[in-house]
């Protein structure tokens, strides 16, 4: 997610507060998410920036469908994967490139599910890898979502805080604090699904 907004931030940036400006924000904002969570590269957080610099005030209404759009192209993202992976979900991997974050991302939820997801949206992998990661594993759906919409819920709400706090350098303290934190989180949720996994092949 973080490396998406420093790839995207200045060339998108013009476009995301004209659109959060418009009378049809908040659909914007329900597609965006929305998408994310199956083939879409800009994370939605960077119009939750736009959006909270715009109207401050109308976080409540911002985080609600921000979540529940997440969650609900989270739960596609996961049945395609589940079912028709090799027709959708291989090939959006393969147009990322992100066949060796898929890989990594199988061993972390086969290790725990709920755990990685819930910590998978503070990571540098875009969520979209560890949402087909879940459906390709058939992992548990209950777990799988609600650690998801959890991990998240919380990161748009920390994003909308850091907003209202910070304005625009929000961007910038989440390019030099925060992915120092994914990358720590990520090592260890690999870790911790590769000794798992190991672990069970003993019983």
């Amino acid at each position: 997610m973080f490396t998406l907004l420093t790839k995207y931030r200045d060339r998108s940036w013009q476009w995301f507060t004209q659109k959060a400006a418009s009378p049809y924000a908040l659909g914007w904002l329900a597609v965006m998410a929305f998408t994310d969570a199956i083939f879409f590269p800009i994370a939605p957080e960077v119009f939750l920036v736009a959006l909270m610099l715009a109207h401050p005030s109308r976080w409540r209404q911002y985080l609600p469908v921000a979540i529940i759009s997440s969650a609900l192209g989270a739960t596609v993202g996961y049945f395609i994967a589940n079912t028709l992976f090799a027709q959708f979900g291989d090939p959006i991997l393969h147009f990322y490139g992100l066949q060796k974050a898929f890989f990594l991302a199988r061993h972390a939820i086969g290790g725990h599910v709920f755990l990685t997801m819930m910590f998978a949206s503070f990571t540098p992998i875009p969520d979209k890898v560890f949402i087909y990661a879940g459906g390709f594993l058939g992992a548990h759906f209950v777990p799988f979502i609600t650690g998801y919409v959890l991990g998240r819920g919380a990161r748009m709400a920390i994003i909308c805080y850091l907003t209202g706090r910070f304005g625009k350098r929000t961007l910038e303290l989440i390019d030099e604090y925060l992915l120092a934190v994914g990358v720590l989180l990520l090592a260890f949720l690999a870790l911790y699904g590769i000794v798992h996994w190991h672990l069970l092949a003993w019983f």
